[in-house]
């Protein structure tokens, strides 16, 4: 009996040593890359990112494994090349796709996010009762250069069956979509909603089609190359924690 609670008390300590490995030295700094993508990353690229779910999300974490945190607003495709190469930590939000396995482990889902096809309240034809993506052939969609929609709309997409024209930030859609240049885009529920409240004048000429493209599940994505892979099961057990107290909540809803 005795042998046995020495073992338990050696694993234990183990495990803190294990767990707090990243976070060992002086000014330990958690940090995290993404692209401006209000509102979930709110600000200028090539600067510090500074408000937003991410950097608030970033910020809790941080603090509750005991580390300093750094964010900054960079290209999609920059963040993704720095998750491969270690230059960064982590990114968040970020989808856990199969091509992205091999340079990054990705935590429990902390965010859900519904995506519509977006359009004018004008339209007259039949895009906004689409149902299945036969129906969206007819149509040219906008969407965001990097980002993922479903696994049926992104092979659509691929292969050309869904016409598209890329922009490298959702704003852009807005705009062009105002010009008339396409006929919808995709998009993400809350991403529109903070440009709504921004731009109070966008919701009186767009609207989403009801039918649902995807729900986005939003983790953070840790490098393989970050100390901070290793530390993932303590990771999670801070995101669920953040669920069971309200923190994830009260942060979606500031």
């Amino acid at each position: 009996m005795f042998k046995f609670f020495c073992r338990r008390i050696v694993l234990f300590i183990g495990l803190i040593l294990f767990f707090a490995a990243p976070c060992a030295g002086n000014d330990p700094v958690l940090r995290l890359a993404t692209d401006p993508w209000p509102p979930y990353s709110i600000g200028r690229e090539g600067e510090a990112l500074e408000s937003g779910y991410a950097f608030d999300i970033g910020t809790e974490v941080s603090k509750r494994i005991h580390c300093k945190f750094k964010a900054d607003l960079l290209p999609w495709k920059r963040v993704l090349a720095c998750m491969e190469k270690g230059t960064y930590d982590i990114t968040f939000p970020i989808q856990n796709k199969p091509e992205r396995k091999s340079f990054m482990v990705f935590t429990n889902v902390i965010v859900e996010d519904r995506v519509f096809i977006w359009h004018l309240k004008a339209r007259k034809d039949q895009l906004p009762g689409w149902q299945t993506i036969d129906d969206l052939k007819p149509y040219t969609l906008g969407i965001v250069s990097g980002y993922t929609y479903q696994d049926k709309m992104d092979q659509a997409i691929e292969n050309g069956f869904i016409k598209t024209e890329k922009v490298n930030l959702a704003e852009y859609n807005f705009k062009k979509l105002l010009g008339k240049r396409f006929d919808a885009f995709l998009e993400s529920e809350s991403v529109v909603m903070s440009f709504f409240q921004k731009y109070p004048e966008y919701s009186k000429q767009i609207t989403h089609a009801p039918q649902i493209v995807s729900k986005d599940l939003f983790r953070i994505g840790i490098s393989k190359n970050s100390p901070f892979a290793d530390l993932l099961p303590e990771i999670n057990r801070v995101i669920e924690e953040m669920k069971g107290d309200g923190t994830i909540d009260r942060i979606m809803n500031r």
